[in-house]
């Protein structure tokens, strides 16, 4: 978006930003100053996204996250409010148990969705994306019957999955498949144990989470 550089000022007050001699008269967008508030996604909103969407080829989530102005966890609440689902984040994430035995890893990664187990083994689906009605079915197809759908941030669920995926990688490396068996020897002779998988994946999410607060603190900025 080009920048005007002539600001048409009303003669009563406020800048008008709708109106620059200089840009209009060679046809140069207009910007207008972000708003200081958080955007509010009503169906005026929604038709704007949806066409900015068809003319960029990507996503109507890609096209709301890029023009959002507050945190992903008010984008996140917005949407969850809209479509009826319930928000969850990242530490709310890491208290339940991912179903890869129902959905496995790459298909979580691929379709950037998942299963997840509460403490009573209830299943229940998290998405980023709730504009695709395919993937909710799909979801459920997978969960063998209708199930809660989550919505996330698609930052929070990227790093969950990735963190799970570095997991398994590093189980794939082991000499036995068990997991928090002996690795090493110690120069002594005593046994070494492996980290947990709750040690591992603490860890990884740890790092992600880091690396999540930085990009949002250079959006900011």
């Amino acid at each position: 978006m080009l920048f005007c550089h002539s600001i048409f000022e009303k003669p009563d007050g406020p800048v008008d930003y709708d109106r620059c001699a200089d840009c209009l008269s060679v046809g140069l967008r207009v910007s207008r100053p972000p708003p200081s508030k958080p955007f509010a996604i009503d169906q005026a909103h929604l038709r704007r996204v949806r066409n900015l969407a068809r003319e960029s080829g990507r996503s109507v989530l890609e096209e709301l996250e890029h023009m959002n102005n507050g945190t992903s966890e008010e984008l996140v609440q917005q949407l969850a409010l809209m479509f009826g689902m319930a928000a969850i984040d990242l530490p709310s994430l890491l208290t339940m148990t991912p179903a890869f035995d129902v959905l496995p890893l790459t298909l979580a990664q691929q379709w950037r969705c998942m299963l997840l187990r509460d403490a009573d083994g209830v299943l229940s689906g998290v998405l980023a994306d709730p504009f695709d009605p395919d993937l909710q079915l799909w979801l459920n197809n997978q969960a063998r019957g209708a199930v809660l759908m989550r919505i996330a941030s698609s930052t929070d669920l990227r790093a969950y999955l990735h963190s799970w995926a570095l997991h398994e990688r590093k189980s794939e490396d082991l000499p036995s498949p068990s997991r928090g068996l002996v690795a090493s020897r110690k120069p002594d002779g005593e046994a070494q144990p492996l980290g947990t998988p709750a040690d591992d994946a603490a860890t990884g999410q740890m790092l992600a989470m880091t690396r999540d607060v930085l990009r949002r603190a250079m959006r900011r900025s």
